[in-house]
């Protein structure tokens, strides 16, 4: 009994010891073969990414012609409100609202019975003062007068023909002419109606012309020139454009805004603007501007403003058959963008190739290459 128990005992360790080292095979099989995945970890991560293919252009240097923003009002060349100096009883009307008219057009006519009574007066009184001073005349060669007697009566002369000349400027005041050729507006008055002087009776407004009043701040002061082209847009029209010419401006700012006042003149032969309307204004100025002009699509926003890719060639690579670019991001002060065009005024340097595509994947000391065309950017949320 105790040799079978000898016997067994040596088996149950050669047992315990195949076992453990079954295991010890086992897990070293599979350490190793981690440690070898981990290596390939490693060196697939030491290799340097494939350069990402981006678009380029080249910043050039130009000159712009300054354009100053501004907004504005059209005026009337002329424009007045007819009115009169007297009042009376309105008896005749010569006109129709909305009627175009000539310079010195009588428009309106107000009873003038008392005025015509004292110019018929005024002119019995001259004609009997001139026919006594006659009659003195000649009894002075007789002697039968004095010179005292004979400087009266030129003296009545005189005030009878002033008294026949105040008699006919009020006459006169009974009639309403137009000062000026325009278009009328509509009428305030009608026949019959007793109107006291200063009340309204029609507009007039020459329109052939109009003014463009307008204001620029004081840094615009010397982009002023007389005659300087302008450009402006109404909202009747909103696809077209208007010119004008600056005519004059104030030499003195306003103390407390500090802008200058400027007016232009407008031709409106064809009749499509009218006084009051608001006009958008762009200016040109004869001050140029040294600007470097991209494309409008090589800009883009981070949190610090404006800016663009540039490629900047690593030290080395020029001796390489393909050049080593690496991006770098620029801020840049944008002065205008027009037909797709930017231009930059500091941030670039003339001749800095610039990424026009593709810059929501890209980031600074990113490897590229530049290629003709990329594909489309698609987001991986969609």
């Amino acid at each position: 009994m105790s040799e079978q128990l000898s016997t067994r005992k040596p088996r149950l360790w050669l047992r315990l010891l195949f076992v453990l080292l079954l295991v010890a095979a086992i897990v070293g099989a599979l350490g190793y073969q981690k440690y070898l995945q981990i290596q390939q970890q490693i060196a697939q991560g030491s290799q340097a990414p494939p350069p990402i293919s981006v678009t380029v252009a080249t910043a050039e240097a130009a000159q712009w012609d300054r354009q100053v923003a501004a907004i504005g009002s059209l005026v009337a060349f002329q424009g007045v409100d007819v009115t009169t100096e007297v009042s009376g009883v309105i008896t005749s009307i010569n006109f129709d609202s909305g009627q175009k008219i000539a310079a010195k057009t009588l428009l309106v006519e107000l009873d003038n019975r008392t005025e015509m009574a004292n110019l018929e007066a005024a002119r019995a009184r001259l004609a009997s003062d001139t026919s006594q001073y006659k009659r003195l005349l000649k009894l002075r060669d007789q002697s039968f007068v004095t010179k005292n007697d004979i400087d009266t009566q030129a003296a009545l002369v005189d005030i009878s023909e002033a008294e026949v000349r105040i008699a006919q400027v009020a006459l006169a005041k009974k009639r309403i002419y137009a000062p000026f050729s325009g278009r009328l507006g509509i009428r305030q008055v009608d026949l019959g109606e007793y109107v006291a002087p200063g009340d309204n009776i029609v507009t007039l407004l020459s329109q052939e012309r109009l003014y463009l009043d307008f204001t620029l701040p004081e840094a615009n002061f010397n982009d002023l020139v007389v005659d300087q082209p302008l450009v402006f847009k109404v909202r009747s029209y909103p696809d077209q454009l208007f010119k004008a010419r600056v005519e004059a401006w104030n030499p003195q700012l306003d103390r407390s805004t500090r802008n200058v006042a400027i007016r232009a003149v407008v031709d409106n032969s064809g009749n499509l603007l009218a006084p009051g309307m608001f006009a958008d204004i762009s200016l040109i100025s004869y001050r140029q501007v040294a600007v470097l002009t991209v494309p409008e699509t090589a800009i883009f926003y981070n949190i610090y403003g404006e800016a663009a890719y540039i490629l900047e060639q690593q030290p080395g690579a020029e001796e390489t058959a393909q050049p080593d670019y690496r991006l770098a991001a620029r801020q840049v002060d944008v002065l205008y963008r027009q037909n797709g065009v930017a231009g930059i005024r500091s941030g670039l340097k003339a001749g800095d190739l610039v990424v026009t595509s593709g810059q929501l994947k890209l980031y600074p000391s990113l490897r590229v290459t530049i290629v003709d065309d990329v594909a489309e950017y698609q987001s991986p949320l969609q």
